[in-house]
């Protein structure tokens, strides 16, 4: 009997552990090609953490319906670094394993970059979790003026619930992220600053449905709760940001390389990358492409897993017309089905793989 009531909560727990709602790098890794609409809105005090909350933001005063978010590759030669373009300014990041960090950022006047990468995320996440880390960034202003900054951040998977949004779209199991980013170091000898980010995230949809942030200032010395945050700080900033969820799921890419349709593949990279061979396949160690150029092109290969994550690439090389060869190694690639992406200069084909 004491087994069969051991075997019955051990089940239980196991459901509930399914159930809940995961980040996880290939259902939330930034992904070259694709195109967010978010809308500005009035500021949304995110309220306290916590489970089974209630959240309502059906009532949102737009201040900038026209807000967009795109993000490409920051070199076709390295698949894992990722370019963010968002209200005039470039944002880079470096997605490697379960990781996502932000090493840098530059508009017209500032550039920065982070000899310590600032982490974003680390996959997989779940209610409760908890990450942090330090940054340092040196860069420059007008190009005469240095600049250099240094901090920590604290993530923390603060709070779940039901999510209400306008066009009555309800989230039934939003999962809330804070980032509270923390600069010791801002330039100015005595002010400290935080940047408060809450994301909230629906089940299916790759980027947060609604954020909510807050800037602060503080002099240095001043005392902190256990959080870690000024007791005596200055609110300089707030906003929030509202991603309607329908032009997520009909605007962002299913193509996690090309910014073009793939529906004109044939046509094109077929038709120069000609009598193409992939072998061993599946493959367990190198994965050899033998191929014909029916003209001289710029070729390289890009191998994502079943849910468009980046795993390897190769660097874009000059073929010359005629019989080529590449070799691929996925000896530290799990075993399962891969996209393998051909990029024939501006073109792109894709084939299917198998790592046994």
């Amino acid at each position: 009997m004491k087994r069969k009531s051991l075997t019955f909560i051990l089940s239980i727990v196991c459901l509930l552990s399914q159930a809940q709602h995961t980040l996880t790098s290939g259902r939330n890794y930034y992904r070259s090609g694709d195109k967010l609409t978010k809308q500005q809105v009035e500021f949304k005090d995110p309220g306290s953490s916590g489970r089974d909350l209630h959240w309502d933001f059906r009532m949102i005063q737009p201040i900038n319906e026209d807000y967009t978010l795109d993000y490409t590759l920051q070199n076709p030669t390295d698949s894992s670094r990722i370019c963010g373009l968002e209200h005039n300014t470039r944002y880079y990041y470096r997605q490697q394993r379960d990781s996502l960090q932000a090493i840098g950022y530059e508009n017209s006047t500032t550039y920065m970059r982070y000899t310590v990468p600032e982490l974003r995320m680390h996959f997989p996440v779940v209610y409760g979790d908890t990450l942090s880390g330090i940054f340092v960034g040196k860069g420059e202003y007008c190009h005469r003026m240095s600049l250099s900054v240094k901090g920590y951040t604290r993530i923390h998977v603060d709070a779940e619930g039901e999510l209400l949004l306008p066009q009555c779209e309800t989230v039934k199991k939003a999962l809330r992220v804070r980032t509270l980013r923390h600069y010791t170091e801002t330039g100015k000898d005595s002010v400290e600053m935080t940047l408060d980010t809450y994301s909230w995230y629906a089940s299916g949809i790759r980027y947060p449905v609604f954020e909510s942030i807050k800037t602060t200032l503080s002099k240095k010395g001043d005392r902190k709760d256990e959080t870690g945050e000024s007791l005596n700080d200055s609110t300089i900033f707030t906003t929030s940001f509202y991603y309607p969820p329908e032009k997520q799921i009909s605007e962002v890419k299913t193509d996690p390389i090309s910014s073009s349709p793939l529906s004109g593949e044939s046509e094109g990279a077929s038709s120069v990358f000609t009598e193409a061979n992939y072998m061993p396949n599946p493959v367990e160690t190198d994965l050899q492409i033998s191929y014909k150029l029916t003209r001289a092109a710029k070729v390289w290969f890009t191998v994502h897993n079943n849910v468009g994550v980046p795993q390897c690439s190769t660097s874009p090389e000059n073929a010359s017309q005629g019989y080529n060869s590449t070799i691929i190694n996925m000896t530290n690639m799990i075993t399962g089905t891969y996209a393998l992406y051909v990029h024939v200069d501006d073109m792109v084909m894709r084939k299917m793989v198998v790592k046994k």
